[in-house]
């Protein structure tokens, strides 16, 4: 009778294809990811369009809310950091 091993752990990746700056500012790293959480929606509602009728997309069509909702959450930080910033500037 085998002994049942399991799989050796994968190799964890130790540079990453993301960083950020520790100097950014808080505007700009909200700007930033507002674009990225903007490209997720798009390319899930092009994915959703270019398959409409398909059985599964109803996951899909809630992440693309999801990613929306985030997106108008972003922009409201950003104009409530700019309005802040005016404030304290006046």
């Amino acid at each position: 009778m085998k002994k049942i091993v399991p799989d050796p752990p994968h190799l964890l990746i130790q540079t990453p294809y993301f960083s950020v700056h520790s100097d950014i500012s808080p505007e700009d790293a909200v700007t930033h990811g507002a674009e990225l959480i903007r490209g997720v929606a798009e390319t899930i509602d092009e994915h959703c369009r270019h398959h409409a009728g398909e059985p599964g997309l109803n996951t899909l069509t809630n992440a693309a809310f999801a990613a929306e909702s985030a997106l108008i959450l972003f922009h409201h930080a950003v104009a409530s950091m700019r309005d802040e910033e005016g404030q304290t500037h006046e």
